[in-house]
């Protein structure tokens, strides 16, 4: 009896311990994708001589590929791709969000290559304020006490921003539109991966017509430029499609509530890069907003922490 219990007990345990390691390798592919988004500014510094257009076109033809392979080994093959290019209405809602993320991604890179670092991290601060509001207005999602909290403090950075230096036009448009990127996806019924691929092909048209024109106009960098610059520009693209598939990878497998922890990793590292690598300037009120901002985020996701927390009791 007791070398049987012995057995079960042992067996019981490396069950436990196989089926974590999805959930560990998950984790860690999230947690690499978010320290590479965190570094951009370290890679875009190589790009600063190259316009924004540019940048983004580059970016979107050059991830193609990185999705499609993200689709075929992460997703579940091309079934699900085939399923959603069958529904016209999901087709033309992707369409709209595409253009979102194309304008997202417009002021997301003027700010990298224009070196404000500071601008870019705190706009993915005020991000959850911004969701939460669309969530409760347009879903209506409860809000909790300590996210009226979080939102107040991200309210009161945003005044001692604004009293201090102007309205921070730059964040607020960084913000917003990723936040009504995200709200449109979340309406959509599509998988992230077949969804995104979808985006890259609407966006991939005006990328290839600006692409052939800048080129043929004298203003291209990719074929005209020197082999730096080219090689940056595919790079850039690579790296984000790589970046994708490994999020995608995780995503699938590490915990939501860890996930939702994980990433403010990007614009704690962005700041950190843009400062203290590439020494761009931050003044006392900018860093006092900046620990504004970091006692907010605390404070937002302390129900979630406390939720992991009893769970793991629990399952225990």
């Amino acid at each position: 009896m007791g070398k049987g219990a012995t057995k079960k007990e042992y067996s019981k345990g490396l069950s436990k311990e196989n089926a974590s390691l999805p959930t560990m390798m998950g984790t860690l592919f999230v947690f690499c994708a978010y320290i590479l988004w965190g570094i951009t500014p370290l890679y875009t510094q190589f790009l600063e001589q190259v316009s924004v257009l540019e940048v983004i076109s580059h970016r979107v033809l050059w991830s193609l590929p990185g999705v499609f392979f993200a689709i075929v080994y992460f997703s579940g093959g091309l079934s699900l791709l085939k399923d959603t290019l069958k529904n016209p209405k999901a087709v033309g809602m992707l369409v709209f969000s595409a253009t979102i993320l194309a304008v997202h991604w417009g002021f997301f890179i003027y700010a990298l290559l224009t070196r404000q670092g500071f601008l870019t991290s705190f706009s993915y601060f005020v991000t959850p304020v911004i969701s939460v509001f669309l969530g409760s207005v347009f879903l209506k999602e409860r809000l909790n006490h300590l996210q009226i909290i979080a939102a107040l403090l991200i309210i009161l950075s945003l005044l001692i921003m604004t009293l201090h230096s102007g309205i921070p036009l730059l964040s607020l448009a960084i913000a917003v539109t990723w936040s009504a990127y995200c709200f449109a996806r979340k309406t959509i019924p599509v998988g992230s991966s077949e969804g995104f691929f979808i985006e890259m092909c609407v966006l991939a048209i005006p990328a290839l017509f600006y692409v052939v024109w800048n080129g043929f106009s004298g203003g291209e960098h990719f074929f005209l430029g020197n082999i730096p610059d080219t090689l940056f520009l595919i790079g850039y693209g690579l790296l984000n499609s790589f970046v994708f598939c490994i999020f995608s990878y995780g995503i699938k497998r590490a915990k939501l509530s860890t996930v939702g922890i994980m990433e403010y990793t990007a614009p704690l590292l962005m700041i950190v890069s843009s400062v203290f690598i590439l020494k761009q300037p931050i003044d006392t009120v900018r860093t006092i907003v900046f620990g504004i901002v970091v006692i907010a985020m605390v404070v937002y996701l302390l129900p979630t922490v406390i939720n992991s927390g009893k769970n793991k009791t629990k399952k225990s």
